[in-house]
């Protein structure tokens, strides 16, 4: 099923300009709690990435603006370097990885980059949160089990 796209894709000069296809528009967003360490680092990385990665630059842009951000010490949701527990789609199978920065090793084992889909949508979430993104032209969805430990 082809996506309806609300309005045209954004012209890169003015990359603040994020288009969201309707489909996912009228979903609701869960909230997330992210600490002010993170929250930095994470925004200089989507704003570094957004030339050669547009799109996943502008959903963590999106995600961090409308995200609560709380001193570093205060707990939040996922956070980097974090293991988390979660389910894509409607899979029975339980995954389990950790939140990393680009500098880790690239397939190793249970790294979710922070600049992929499956973590951006991860960052700053709760048990139990739901989230739904765009992935190829295909709606993705994506529960958080558990977190933290």
């Amino acid at each position: 099923m082809p996506i309806d796209w609300a309005g045209r894709p954004p012209t890169y000069p003015n990359r603040r300009a994020f288009w969201v296809p309707a489909v996912l528009s009228s979903l609701p967003l869960p909230d997330i709690l992210i600490n002010s360490d993170d929250y930095n680092r994470v925004m200089l990385l989507a704003e570094r990435s957004f030339h050669t990665m547009p799109y996943v630059s502008a959903y963590l842009e999106r995600e961090l603006k409308r995200a609560e951000v709380c001193d570093p010490w205060d707990p939040a949701g996922v956070s980097m370097g974090q293991r988390v527990m979660f389910r894509l789609d409607d899979e029975p199978r339980v995954r389990l990885g950790m939140l990393t920065y680009p500098n880790r090793p690239f397939g190793e084992r249970g790294n979710v980059p922070i600049l992929g889909p499956v973590g951006a949508a991860l960052i700053g979430m709760h048990r139990d949160s739901v989230i739904e993104w765009l992935d190829q032209d295909q709606v993705r969805t994506l529960r958080v089990v558990d977190y933290g430990w």
